[in-house]
């Protein structure tokens, strides 16, 4: 007989770290939020959210018509590894730790088999996400996988907020998990920590200010951004690097090499590629996914490069301040009158 303890359990021989059970019914507190910081023009005007239908998003049964329970789950992406492997005349730009690889595909490949042995035990219908159509941290919420930190990222007892999340929506009952009676009390260190104060209130994000988000979005980087940009190739974990629920979660090793591409990547050879090229050589992870314009990420890097205090800089920067694209050209001479050599 298939239980809740059965399916955590089995869930756990498959190397899932955590598993809590949620019912389906739609999130109509998020649903609520979203478009209201929608109408206040808090994400960028090119973000998905502006084509995705939010009440699908926001309910499991748009995804699965008989929806009764979510499996919920996250795993851990905290590893060992040395963030950053510039050398002198090869600087490189960092790519934020969820991504180093493809720890979604991982998740998503562990939870498939999970519900293929629900499905063989129970005959349920299932659907399987991970980083997907759904709105996955209102479902972490829910069912205490984790709760929102102010910083609008699930925080976890266990893990902190190094984790990805990941479901299965099935049409059988199952008992839900209870929210957690957990939240950041007073505490306001990733808010003031935020390099461009994007975090304008707890649990409110201004996405046009965020370095993650702007390292997906295709313009002109405001100058007082730029400024405080750094090495960031692909997205930013300042939050959560200074949030104290992170402190004591300990890295492990990694624990697969899917998508990978690492902590960071070299510079020069992002600047010398072309798009094919770039998805080609970095495959089957987020920083390659059709959402993502090449354009963005040869910008970033470029930004990378005023940041950086290698002389050798100087002449791929040169080079693109005159190219025909008035993205790159500009953001090729905004780097060049402030490169930190």
């Amino acid at each position: 007989m298939v239980t809740v303890d059965t399916i955590k359990s089995y869930g756990k021989s498959l190397g899932i770290d955590e598993i809590r059970i949620a019912h389906a019914e739609p999130f109509t507190d998020a649903y609520a939020r979203i478009a209201e910081q929608i109408e206040t023009k808090l994400y960028l005007g090119t973000e998905h959210w502006h084509r995705r239908d939010i009440r699908q998003f926001c309910d499991p049964h748009s995804k699965l018509a008989r929806a009764r329970s979510i499996i919920a789950a996250c795993q851990c992406y905290l590893t060992d590894e040395d963030p950053d492997m510039s050398a002198p005349g090869n600087p490189h730009g960092l790519i934020a730790r969820y991504t180093w690889r493809n720890y979604y595909r991982d998740l998503r490949q562990r939870l498939k088999k999970l519900a293929q042995y629900l499905n063989r035990e129970t005959d349920a219908q299932y659907r399987v996400f991970s980083n997907g159509p759904l709105a996955e941290k209102p479902i972490a919420e829910r069912c205490g996988i984790g709760y929102y930190g102010k910083h609008c990222i699930i925080i976890t007892p266990t893990y902190g907020s190094w984790v990805v999340l990941g479901e299965i929506v099935t049409d059988i009952e199952l008992e839900p998990d209870p929210p957690l009676s957990l939240d950041c009390g007073d505490c306001t260190v990733c808010m003031e920590a935020c390099p461009t104060k994007a975090l304008i209130a707890p649990y409110v994000v201004d996405r046009r200010k965020c370095i993650q988000a702007l390292t997906n979005w295709v313009g002109i980087i405001p100058d007082e951004i730029a400024q405080v940009w750094g090495k960031r190739l692909y997205g930013c974990t300042t939050c959560q690097d200074v949030c104290p629920r992170n402190g004591d979660v300990t890295p492990h090793r990694p624990r697969t090499d899917v998508g990978y591409v690492g902590p960071s990547l070299p510079l020069f050879d992002i600047l010398s590629m072309d798009d094919t090229d770039y998805r080609t050589r970095y495959p089957n992870n987020q920083v390659t996914a059709h959402w993502i314009r090449f354009k963005a990420i040869q910008r970033n890097a470029l930004l990378c490069l005023a940041h950086t205090p290698d002389k050798a800089s100087l002449s791929v920067l040169e080079k693109f301040a005159t190219c025909n694209d008035h993205i790159l050209a500009e953001t090729a001479q905004w780097s060049l009158r402030n490169h930190k050599v």
